[in-house]
């Protein structure tokens, strides 16, 4: 009897510490971030041939960060010293800290591997490549993301990526959340499409809705500017509200339109732009140049006469040749005409309006004479690829279930 009890207790004990040794390899196996941290987001810079942004919000405040980087599968890394941020706390949220870590020296068309870390504790490693010495590419373009739970955003989001996960980078035409001091929607919005922001680079856009409080006024968009460590080659004093960005033979601007919520701040908000914008444009040797911003150059509801931004920054597209305008803030998609001194001209600018990403709808959105293609999607939301080449840029809109509702394609 003896004998058999301690047989029976030598099982027991093995058991406990076979079950301590597995709990033991788990837990040294983990290498995440619990549920108050993460959210990793690419941002684009100015040159993504050998730079790469990259950034993460914990919950861990003060804890020093730092993003380690290697060609991949090398066993030689470089560790790049993350810079802090303390967000702003709106809305009852926590506390977060935002890490902004910027790799140089890389190599153009490499593919590289990328993991996190804060305090202790590090993310698995992540992949991506550097823009290669080719001039073709492929880029996701999604309209407005405002919603109430944030879903369709989400399903949107994976739509795209699905269809397209050789899209170099992506973009949202502005309102990205419906208030841009609103905590819990920017929780929703990242964690709606966190997979496709550690994938690849966002350029964002501004809209309107980052610009009010809580009380629905207008404000200072502090959130939406700690977010987003955009290239700081924008106006002096603006250098985050607008920039500019090349990727193949394109030229990207990124413009600003809410001269409307911010002229208090900002008295000479669309002037300090245009004068920034005219020297831009003359310095690029880029073959195509693309324009993003959020609200369109006309009034609206339209009644034909182009508005205070169409009157600043329409001028210079047309001096400049701009090839391509993309805007926001109507929730339809359109497609104009080329138009150069407001009147159809082959060699005149495209101006799409992108439509949603996600959920809300404008059954009031018009259609104005210029427009060749118009879809309001009230039924789902929908996406853009723009595919550049040296030989055309290609614009192709469709559904979020991949129905095609328009293209077009620019030669020069």
């Amino acid at each position: 009897m003896a004998k058999r009890k301690k047989y029976i207790w030598g099982i027991i004990v093995a058991c406990i510490a076979a079950g301590l040794y597995i709990f033991s390899i788990s837990k040294s196996a983990y290498t995440g971030f619990d549920s108050e941290a993460g959210q990793i987001m690419q941002v684009i810079t100015a040159d993504m041939k050998h730079e790469r942004t990259i950034s993460w919000k914990t919950a861990t405040v003060g804890s020093p960060g730092s993003l380690e980087i290697r060609v991949k599968h090398a066993k030689d890394s470089t560790i790049v010293k993350a810079e802090a941020t303390d967000l702003p706390v709106y809305n009852g949220g926590k506390p977060y800290t935002l890490y902004t870590a910027h790799a140089a020296n890389l190599s153009p068309g490499a593919e590289y591997e990328y993991r996190i870390s804060t305090g202790k504790r590090q993310s698995e490693w992540k992949a991506f490549k550097t823009e290669t010495e080719s001039t073709s590419f492929k880029a996701l373009i999604f309209g407005d993301s405002q919603s109430v739970d944030y879903k369709e955003w989400a399903n949107t989001a994976q739509k795209a990526w699905g269809a397209y996960p050789d899209a170099a980078f992506f973009t949202i035409m502005g309102d990205l959340v419906d208030n841009g001091q609103d905590d819990y929607q920017w929780n929703a919005w990242f964690d709606g499409a966190a997979k496709l922001f550690a994938a690849m680079p966002i350029a964002p856009v501004m809209g309107n809705h980052e610009a009010y409080n809580l009380d629905w006024k207008m404000a200072v968009p502090n959130y939406y500017l700690s977010l987003f460590s955009v290239p700081a080659n924008g106006p002096a004093g603006l250098e985050r509200y607008a920039y500019s960005y090349d990727y193949g033979d394109v030229h990207f601007i990124v413009l600003n339109t809410q001269a409307e919520e911010l002229r208090s701040w900002y008295p000479d908000f669309l002037k300090q732009q245009q004068k920034w914008l005219e020297k831009d444009l003359s310095q690029t040797q880029k073959k195509w140049k693309v324009v993003l911003m959020h609200r369109g150059i006309w009034k609206n509801p339209f009644n034909g006469p182009l508005d205070e931004i169409g009157n600043m920054f329409a001028p210079v597209f047309d001096t400049h040749h701009v090839d391509l305008v993309l805007t926001g803030h109507v929730h339809s998609y359109a497609r104009t005409a080329a138009l150069k001194n407001s009147r159809r001209d082959p060699a005149g600018t495209i101006y799409i309006t992108t439509g949603r990403s996600g959920e809300k709808t404008w059954d009031k959105s018009p259609r104005k004479p210029m427009d060749e293609v118009y879809y309001n999607p009230i039924d789902m939301p929908n996406y853009l690829v723009l595919e550049a080449s040296q030989a055309a840029l290609k614009v192709a809109a469709f559904k979020q279930n991949g129905d095609l509702i328009d293209q077009t394609e620019i030669k020069k």
